[in-house]
């Protein structure tokens, strides 16, 4: 937190490819998830949620699967009908990168690429903060 994020390289499940400095310019809200998690299934109502309410917002949401196969992580997204981008962390290493060592954690980035905040574990019993820290990055 308070420090540049870290350049990544992502393939979504699409087959495009995601960087970190294609969001140049807007708010960046990072989950890192796991199709086996609790928490991540929980999670996923409010951030389809927060999607919907900001999807023309200068703010843009990515999800990463780890800790999973990605056949797993791909069902996961597709049950939830996950309606922004996602990729498989193949490795972690993405993961390993911002510190990241269990599901769910999420990262709250600004325009100029600065890490805000990090918030490890179920943020979905954190609506009202959660919100607030969108607004805060866009």
């Amino acid at each position: 937190v308070g420090e540049k994020a870290l350049p990544f390289n992502l393939e979504l499940l699409d087959g495009k490819q995601s960087h970190l400095e294609h969001y140049a310019g807007k708010g960046l809200v990072i989950t890192f998830m796991s199709s086996w998690c609790p928490c991540s299934n929980d999670t996923m109502p409010l951030m389809k949620q927060a999607y919907s309410k900001h999807k023309n917002d200068q703010v843009i949401f990515l999800l990463v699967g780890i800790q999973d196969s990605r056949s797993k992580f791909e069902k996961f997204v597709e049950k939830w009908g996950v309606p922004f981008p996602a990729g498989y962390d193949k490795g972690d290493r993405i993961a390993k990168d911002y510190g990241v060592s269990s599901p769910p954690t999420t990262f709250f980035i600004d325009k100029s690429g600065i890490v805000k905040r990090a918030f490890y574990g179920n943020i979905a019993k954190k609506p009202d903060e959660f919100q607030q820290w969108i607004e805060e990055i866009i």
